[in-house]
């Protein structure tokens, strides 16, 4: 077996031979990928890297968001060419050349391929090719996959956008579904998607899917909002097996990427806090947490301690103005209320003695939060690590030094809206997910802790009307989280939940001022400045 000397891969000997629709696994490989400008350079390593995941016997290879192309735009006329010509390789002066490059590597290695590039559609010279709602040029985010003959079988246009103002989001919010010839059929979607009903929710529960792919260019938020630790979150509340390829720049806080596995958390993941270009592969169970005895696992991969605290993490703004106590040492149990919302703490923490460690407080949140000018509604149940007494502290990655105060024990009850299905879009419209951040910038195994949501009657009933209000709701969500052993590394633990109806709609029509803002934005993140 073949592992790249150029590049960083964990290297896991699996059979050559293919996965099929009868085995109870197929092999998944996701790439983090050190984010570069020059899309020459980025062609011939992505090449390598399928050759590199074909060699480790994977099914499926996933690169992450933004990292092939930066400036150059990428054709894709799914209702033309693709349809007739659907082999780029076979036809490589119909296509661009990334386009023909991947569908060869894909072709060669007999693999299928994810990749994430910017598309350009010209509804003015070609009207008819493409949905042009006006005569205008559109750039999209979107991905592309290519099955094992290099053929392309699905494109998806990402549908939120993230202060990406010189790209347009989708038209038309279409669902990122293929299907695969090992029985597994995947929805995808990109990044900030992850953070809204649709389609982040809608294509698992609309369509029974039990396996996503998830290309994304991250930007870590402590406390609840890591990358790592929201794409476990994901993974466990969905019930899916979640491919996550995340692309790699430490200084502006962008990293992360895993496979995981329903309830059973990362079967493998990284966090790193330096450049980094690696390949993680993986066996993957077709049912989401049920893990072959007889098979290993990787699990996270974690940093060398010197570069610990190399990754750029923000915080959430909002926490000052969320409910809160400050916890003291010892044993106390007490309730907070914000709105609507219920939240019973049991805490014990004990201190080393004649050391000091970092303070904790509770908080409580149940409102509106905003992220790139979209509010959206959110609630939580948390305790969070400060650097002292002050709530502005907080949240606060101490070092393995301040590791001196133990959580010995910790629960969280939250009494909550009962999730509400939309008949319309055929999902629910409120998410709630498990959430922990360690100082190791991982979330805790699912070994460690429990989480137990009680079983209520889910209201069903039409939620189309505008005046529906999903918060007055006769039936309640009781949700009880606990740690399984005590925890010294904790920098948050709690319920962060998003209620999709209390989003604000409003289209934002950026202006000559946030698109050149945007274009020096991403000139810092590929370094050409």
């Amino acid at each position: 077996m073949f592992c790249s000397l150029l590049f960083l891969s964990l290297c896991v000997f699996y059979s050559d031979q293919r996965s099929t629709p009868e085995d109870d696994s197929y092999i998944a490989a996701v790439v983090e990928y050190q984010v570069s400008a020059n899309s020459a350079v980025n062609l011939e390593n992505y090449v390598r890297l399928i050759q590199d995941a074909g060699e480790q016997g994977a099914d499926i290879v996933v690169f992450p968001e933004m990292t092939l192309t930066r400036g150059n735009s990428v054709t894709i006329p799914m209702n033309s060419t693709v349809r007739e010509f659907p082999v780029p390789a076979l036809h490589p002066e119909l296509y661009d050349e990334v386009l023909v490059s991947i569908s060869a590597a894909a072709r060669q290695n007999e693999i299928y391929v994810v990749i994430n590039i910017q598309e350009i559609v010209n509804c003015i010279t070609n009207p008819n090719d493409e949905y042009c709602p006006q005569l205008n040029l559109y750039y999209f985010n979107t991905n592309v996959v290519f099955d094992r003959n290099g053929t392309i079988i699905d494109r998806y246009r990402k549908i939120n956008l993230f202060g990406e103002f010189t790209r347009t989001p989708a038209l038309r919010p279409d669902l990122g579904i293929f299907e695969t010839d090992f029985g597994v059929t995947f929805g995808h979607f990109i990044c900030f998607d992850l953070m809204f009903q649709v389609p982040a929710v809608q294509v698992v529960q609309r369509h029974n899917i039990t396996d996503v792919v998830f290309t994304t260019m991250w930007f870590s938020e402590m406390p609840y909002l890591t990358a790592v630790e929201i794409q476990q979150a994901y993974a466990q509340t969905m019930n899916v097996n979640f491919l996550a390829a995340g692309a790699n720049n430490v200084l502006v806080g962008s990293a992360g990427s895993g496979i995981y596995s329903g309830s059973a958390g990362a079967l493998i993941s990284i966090m790193p806090g330096q450049p980094t270009t690696r390949v993680l592969v993986s066996k993957v169970p077709k049912v989401p947490g049920q893990l072959m005895p007889q098979d290993t696992y990787p699990g996270p991969i974690y940093d060398d301690p010197a570069a610990m605290d190399n990754l750029v993490l923000i915080t959430d703004p909002s926490l000052p103005s969320h409910v809160t106590r400050l916890l003291r040492n010892g044993s106390q149990e007490f309730t907070l209320i914000d709105k609507d919302v219920v939240c019973h703490f049991r805490v014990n923490l004990a201190q080393r003695e004649g050391e000091m460690g970092p303070f904790y407080r509770a908080f409580i949140h149940d409102g509106i939060n905003v992220y790139s000018k979209r509010q959206v509604g959110t609630i939580s149940c948390a305790i969070i690590a400060c650097k002292t007494e002050d709530i502005k502290s907080c949240p606060y990655k101490f070092n393995k030094d301040e590791e001196t105060l133990v959580i010995e024990e910790l629960e969280i009850k939250m009494t909550s809206y009962n999730k509400h299905y939309n008949t319309t879009l055929k999902c629910d419209d409120i998410v709630y997910y498990p959430i922990s951040f360690r100082n190791n910038k991982f979330p805790l195994s699912p070994k460690n802790f429990s989480y137990e949501i009680a079983n209520t009657p889910r209201d069903r009933s039409d939620s189309s009307e505008k005046t529906k209000d999903i918060t007055k709701q006769v039936y309640r969500e009781h949700i009880t989280y606990r740690l399984n052993v005590p925890q010294e590394n904790l920098v948050s633990f709690g319920i962060w939940g998003r209620i999709f109806n209390r989003d604000v709609n409003k289209k934002y029509l950026p202006s000559k001022e946030d698109k050149q803002k945007y274009i020096e934005i991403e000139n810092i993140i590929y370094n050409t400045v």
